[in-house]
């Protein structure tokens, strides 16, 4: 088999080049598509199913909201387990499937019972909707509305500018599934009853509620010819917004008494207020002076990405707008980056390329001063660049994302690609430089040179690639964290198997067409005597040398528990996340007075830029906590 395969090679050369350059080709626009992410995504096949209950309490939101929606959801296939989560006013119920279920198959099971368990849930209670397509690694970017002084609008106007403005110029962009607004104050149209004003009346709570829903609606009536136009007919009822809206709500009429009418205004108090929240965020920073400046409380976004979408091009597609979002805003206030994570996957990339460049440099210079052959220098070289978009080429067409696991194999693996190549050279090299049948053409003698290595490079190859074939016994966190790092290497083996195999023996021919010219090597032989003496030595003294390498194990087995582990590498990104826990029975405010002292200790270190803390969760999703982000220098 594998002298057919040199064979098909030579005979087909030109063939071989062309597919090559057919495949440099491919490669330079397939590669640019492959995901980037910073870490494997390692959250398991999940789906969340969150339910307001505006005022109900834990227990209730318990037995009236998650219980029917775990029950239901028991029955679905493929389900290892469902957890819930119940708070005051939230219900939060997360459905894990069994690893290789398609997460929209898994979405459409969950939506399809869900219709069951709405219909378990007591009307008005609340009403179950499923969570953003997104993962525990889907926070990608985040960001701050900041006002200055003059422009007037507080943290409740900085709130509607981000549910209403920011969020809808976001969304559109590829890879967002969902942008979560934390802080400020979300803005309502209250109305304050009067218990004793409407007793006075004869009036019930009922009778307002109806009063305003049928006063605050608008109409259609088709058309109405007049000439030769035809016109819209439509009734508009709809209350304004702002002061005159609170104006139209207090006019309301509910009913008349002796010829009197009496509206809203007679039994309730009409204002703009703030809902009911779980959550805020404050900021502090430091100003060009490096004096600490408290800004309170804040409006920021973090923006989830879709499950599956490229981190790299989402954050790209994010930062593109922020021109046209800035220009949609309000005088005064802007929108300014907080947190962005394709910095650490760029780093994350950068670290590997540098790897990957540094080990091609020390193969050139290996390569040169041993072949002192600049063509079978580049042959041996080519593997590499060759090998890696293969492997690259491969992992964007099974879906998987570059990170840093999966580079950082290839990065490991750069010393492996090469292996194949050089002995494929070296033995041609030796070949066409030892000629002893002078009536052998260079294509004869390559033939003849690369089927005596064949089957060493494939085996050597086979056998590295059946080292890595246990990481694919492993399941959950660890096969999600490691599996990544052995495909990108064997994909880049077997690639070089290839390239040896194959490319390698075509492009010799050539390259090599004319002969070689032999140069002698000012460092391979002292090396090489070197080497002959050692050998010596240890061949004389072999039990010397056997008890060594045993006294080398045994202190390798004393240091080894004393190595230090770390779940994954640890990166500087600039920026940490303290987490600060408070009493369970802590109030909003409370936290609100703790978080801007954090902040003003944490500052005190020059390092630090500034400190944003996240108090409590957005109104749907998150668990009550205090998150403290810090930007370093």
């Amino acid at each position: 088999m594998f002298n057919n395969i040199i064979d098909s090679a030579i005979a087909n050369r030109l063939l071989v080049l062309l597919t090559l350059c057919v495949f440099i080709v491919t490669s330079v626009v397939v590669i640019p598509k492959l995901n980037l992410d910073a870490f494997p995504d390692v959250t398991n096949v999940q789906v969340a199913v969150n339910t307001e209950a505006p005022g109900l309490a834990a227990v209730e939101v318990e037995q009236l909201i998650t219980y029917p929606i775990e029950a239901v959801m028991y029955a679905l296939p493929d389900v290892e387990q469902v957890r819930s989560i119940s708070k005051t006013g939230l219900s939060g119920v997360t459905v894990v499937f069994k690893e290789g279920v398609d997460i929209y198959f898994a979405r459409q099971l969950v939506f399809e019972r869900l219709q069951a368990a709405k219909e378990l849930i007591p009307d008005g209670i609340g009403l179950p909707e499923m969570g953003p397509n997104t993962s525990g690694l889907g926070q990608v970017y985040q960001y701050l509305l900041a006002a200055s002084p003059e422009s007037g609008l507080d943290s409740m106007a900085l709130r509607s500018l981000n549910d209403w403005i920011v969020k809808l110029l976001i969304l559109p962009v590829d890879g967002v599934t969902e942008v979560l607004s934390f802080g400020g104050d979300v803005r309502q149209y209250q109305v304050n009853l009067n218990p004793n004003k409407l007793l006075a009346y004869q009036l019930e709570q009922q009778q307002v509620v109806t009063a305003l829903e049928e006063n605050n609606t608008n109409v259609g009536g088709w058309y109405m010819n007049r000439g030769q136009e035809q016109l819209v007919i439509r009734g508009t009822g709809w209350f304004n917004a702002g002061t005159l809206g609170l104006q139209e709500i207090a006019q309301t009429p509910l009913k008349t008494i002796n010829g009197k009418v009496i509206t809203i205004a007679d039994v309730a108090e009409v204002t703009l207020g703030s809902e009911i929240r779980q959550g805020a965020a404050t900021m502090s920073k430091k100003d060009g002076q490096g004096n600490v400046q408290s800004l309170g409380e804040v409006v920021t976004g973090v923006v989830l990405k879709r499950i599956g979408a490229n981190t790299k091009q989402t954050i790209d597609g994010i930062s593109a707008r922020i021109a046209m979002i800035n220009q949609a805003l309000p005088e005064g206030v802007t929108f300014e980056p907080l947190y962005d994570q394709a910095d650490l996957i760029t780093k994350a990339v950068d670290t590997v390329v540098d790897a990957l460049l540094l080990a091609f440099v020390f193969i050139v210079v290996v390569l040169a001063l041993f072949l002192m052959n600049l063509r079978a220098t580049l042959l041996v070289l080519l593997s590499i660049p060759i090998s890696i978009s293969m492997a690259l080429c491969v992992m964007s067409w099974l879906g998987l994302s570059a990170n840093l696991m999966s580079l950082g194999g290839i990065a490991v693996a750069i010393g492996m690609l090469v292996d194949g190549s050089v002995v494929m050279v070296e033995n041609i090299f030796r070949h066409l430089t030892n000629n002893t049948h002078a009536d052998h053409s260079p294509a004869k003698l390559i033939t003849v040179a690369a089927k005596e290595v064949a089957r060493p490079v494939f085996f050597a190859a086979l056998i590295i690639l059946v080292v890595f074939m246990p990481l694919f016994s492993f399941e959950g966190v660890e096969a999600k964290l490691f599996q990544p790092m052995a495909i990108s290497i064997m994909l880049a083996i077997i690639s070089a198997v290839i390239v040896a195999l194959v490319i390698v023996p075509a492009m010799a021919v050539y390259l090599f067409s004319k002969g070689v010219i032999v140069r002698r090597s000012v460092l391979l032989e002292p090396l090489d005597k070197t080497y002959q003496i050692c050998l010596r030595w240890a061949m004389d003294a072999r039990k010397t040398v056997i008890s060594l390498a045993g006294i080398l194990v045994v202190i390798a087995g004393i240091l080894l528990p004393q190595l230090g582990t770390e779940f994954v590498p640890e990166l500087e990104e600039g920026t940490i996340n303290l987490r600060v826990t408070l009493a369970p029975s802590a109030s909003l405010d409370t936290a609100l007075m703790v978080a801007p002292k954090l902040e003003a200790i944490l500052l005190a270190f020059p390092e630090v830029e500034y400190a944003l803390s996240r108090i409590g969760r957005p109104e749907v999703g998150g668990i009550q906590s205090q998150l403290i982000i810090l930007k370093f220098t």
